[in-house]
């Protein structure tokens, strides 16, 4: 898994890249001159309720977890917390010049992407006894129920038109994925006797991971639709809208192994010792999910990929006001995503120069700031732009590359 993380930020660096949906987004219902438009666009991003950067990062890069972050990060937690990890790699070329369905506003759309989505729903003490291990419930019941998880790895391709006008967009996408990983657990507890001579453990749960040792675990469909509309404001002047809906499809995965489990788990075969400092649990996490399945059955199973649906006022390229304000709001198919709201200001510094901020609230969050800068040239563009600059339990950056001819 972190091997496969890696690889996507490697990957998106070297392409000088990272890319979500950038805010703003701008509207330009001129006609291209340029007939051909190549964009290569991607996102780093992960963020979280309530575990803290510094042991993130640690886990990304390598280095050491001491006591004060865990502390730091543990004071954070409530009840319920959330982390997601969201990686992507896109590029797309646009043909303006070809007339496709013998229609002269609809031009030519290919795509090839590369997408991590990571994402956990966990109680603290779920945290606690990752970090600390069962010594910090002696005499007590650490609680995990309602925790779940899910991570998946895929690629696409795909092909579809443009509204050379509008720049609105079709695109029907063949997916490959990577890998894939999801668990739940319905009701779950942990109990350690005063003297540490017992241990209950009751775990009702499932969970399902991706198998086989080819690189691609199966294969499905998607599509891409970016849909534009405008209204008007008064004489002269209209506001664009955006609505997206990114990668929703499904998968059918060849070989998924399913763990089933209920009831009172015997973990006889673990020391007490084992468990402190979740020795067993971080060295030999496929020996653990073995040993407290019940029931484990080897099946192809169909998934619903993390689809991305967005709604957007765009900042108009060719209103005359230098500064616009945009809205919307964001969402992902996933439990643990809660709907973004996001709000900011564009300010025209020149023709070439666009600059603005935005604040945010929800996702994997809560409160997040962000800037950005966008700097349009003759047939190149190039924006840099940050959704999460000063929150302490994540981070995002966002570049966006792109030229015309």
């Amino acid at each position: 898994m972190m091997r496969t993380l890696n690889s996507i930020i490697a990957i998106s660096v070297s392409l000088l890249t990272y890319s979500q949906s950038m805010l703003p987004l701008v509207q330009d219902t001129n006609i291209n001159v340029n007939h051909h438009e190549i964009s290569i666009f991607g996102v780093g991003d992960y963020q979280s309720t309530s575990m803290g950067k510094d042991i993130t990062k640690s886990f990304f890069y390598g280095g050491v977890i001491d006591e004060s972050m865990k502390l730091s990060s543990s004071n954070r937690h409530d009840d319920i917390n959330r982390f997601g990890i969201d990686l992507n790699t896109e590029m797309v070329y646009k043909n303006h010049k070809i007339n496709l369905f013998k229609d002269s506003l609809k031009g030519l759309v290919i795509k090839a992407g590369i997408y991590n989505f990571s994402s956990l729903i966990y109680s603290k003490d779920l945290f606690d006894m990752a970090f600390y291990g069962n010594d910090m419930f002696t005499g007590d019941t650490a609680y995990f129920t309602g925790s779940q998880f899910n991570s998946m790895t895929f690629q696409k391709v795909g092909i579809g038109w443009l509204n050379k006008k509008s720049k609105s967009s079709f695109a029907l996408n063949l997916i490959g994925v990577n890998n894939y990983l999801n668990g739940l657990i319905n009701e779950g507890y942990l109990y350690q006797s005063q003297n540490v001579d017992s241990l209950e453990f009751l775990l009702s749960g499932e969970g399902v991971r991706s198998l086989e040792s080819n690189y691609y675990k199966g294969f499905g469909l998607a599509v891409d639709i970016d849909y534009r509309f405008k209204m008007k404001k008064n004489e002269k002047e209209y506001v664009h809208f955006q609505l997206v809906l990114r990668n929703l499809g499904f998968a059918y995965l060849n070989n998924t192994e399913n763990y089933l489990s209920n009831g009172v788990i015997s973990v006889g075969s673990y020391q007490i010792n084992d468990l402190i400092n979740s020795e067993t649990i971080f060295s030999n996490p496929d020996q653990v999910a073995t040993d407290l399945s019940d029931t484990i059955i080897t099946k192809g199973s169909l998934v619903m990929l993390p689809a991305m649906f967005q709604f957007t006022k765009l900042v108009d390229y060719n209103s005359s006001n230098q500064f616009q304000g945009f809205f919307g709001f964001r969402g992902y198919l996933n439990n643990a995503y809660v709907p973004m709201l996001f709000a900011g200001l564009d300010f025209k510094a020149s023709k070439w120069c666009r600059l603005g901020a935005q604040t945010s609230y929800g996702g994997f969050s809560q409160l997040r700031w962000g800037m950005y800068s966008s700097f349009n040239f003759n047939h190149f563009n190039l924006g840099i732009a940050s959704e999460n600059l000063f929150n302490k339990s994540g981070e995002s950056i966002i570049i966006k590359l792109s030229c015309a001819f």
